[in-house]
C-alpha cells in the first residue's frame, strides 16, 4: 500500500479504546484466578488467545500509523499509548503465567486486594482513553489511580512482612517464600506499567486540551 497524505480516515482512537478492552479483559482474568485459584487453568487459556488479539492489534496500529500523515493527535503520542498497553497486557500475562506454574496452592490476601486496585485502575485508563476523544480532564480518574497505587505500596509492605515472618520449618518452607516474593514482584511491575500508562494519557490529555 502506496503512502499517502489523504488516506482514508483512520479512528485511532477506536483503536486504542478497542486495544485497551483487551488490557481490560486480561486484567479481569487475573483477578479471576486470584479471587478463586481453582480457575487458573481456563483462565490462563483465555489470557492467551487475548494476547494474541492484542498483539495483532498492536502490529495493526503500528501498521496504520505508519500508512497514516494525518493523525487525531501526535503520531508519537499514539505510538507511546499502543506500546505502553501492549506492555502491560504482557505483565499481566506474565503475573498469570507466574501463579499457574510457580506451584503455590492458594492466593494470599495482600496479593488479592492488591490485584483488585490494579484491575480497577486498568479500568480508569479506560475511562482516560474516552476523555481524551471527548476533550475532557482526567484529573479525577488520576487522583484515583494514585490513591490506590499508593494503597497497593502498603499492601506490598504487608504482604512482604507476612513472608519474613513464616516460620521456617523446612526446604519447604523457604521456597514457598521465595515464590511468593516473585509473585510479589510481578503485581508490583504491572501496578508501575498501569501507573505510568495513566501519565502518559494523562500528559496527552493536558497537552491536547
Amino acid at each position: 500500500m502506496a503512502f499517502t497524505l489523504f488516506p482514508k480516515s483512520i479512528k485511532f482512537f477506536e483503536l486504542l479504546i478497542r486495544q485497551n478492552t483487551i488490557l481490560q479483559d486480561v486484567a479481569g482474568e487475573v483477578l479471576q484466578i486470584f479471587e478463586d485459584f481453582g480457575t487458573v487453568d481456563e483462565a490462563c487459556k483465555r489470557i492467551n488467545l487475548k494476547e494474541v488479539e492484542g498483539d495483532e492489534l498492536c502490529r495493526d496500529i503500528s501498521h496504520q500509523l505508519s500508512q497514516t500523515f494525518i493523525t487525531p493527535i501526535d503520531r508519537e503520542d499514539i505510538y507511546r499509548l499502543n506500546l505502553a498497553q501492549e506492555d502491560s497486557i504482557n505483565f499481566f500475562k506474565s503475573i498469570a503465567t507466574r501463579t499457574r506454574f510457580s506451584g503455590i496452592s492458594h492466593i494470599r490476601f495482600p496479593a488479592k486486594r492488591m490485584m483488585r486496585n490494579v484491575n480497577t485502575m486498568t479500568g480508569y485508563t479506560g475511562e482516560m482513553l474516552r476523555a481524551l476523544q471527548a476533550k475532557q480532564e482526567v484529573g479525577g480518574l488520576i487522583r484515583e489511580i494514585g490513591s490506590l497505587k499508593g494503597e497497593c505500596e502498603m499492601l506490598l509492605s504487608t504482604g512482604l512482612s507476612e513472608l519474613q515472618d513464616v516460620e521456617i520449618s523446612e526446604l519447604k518452607s523457604v521456597v514457598d517464600i521465595i515464590k511468593w516474593i516473585q509473585v510479589y514482584d510481578r503485581i508490583e511491575q504491572v501496578i508501575e506499567r498501569i501507573d505510568d500508562l495513566a501519565d502518559a494519557i494523562e500528559e496527552v490529555v493536558l497537552k491536547n486540551a
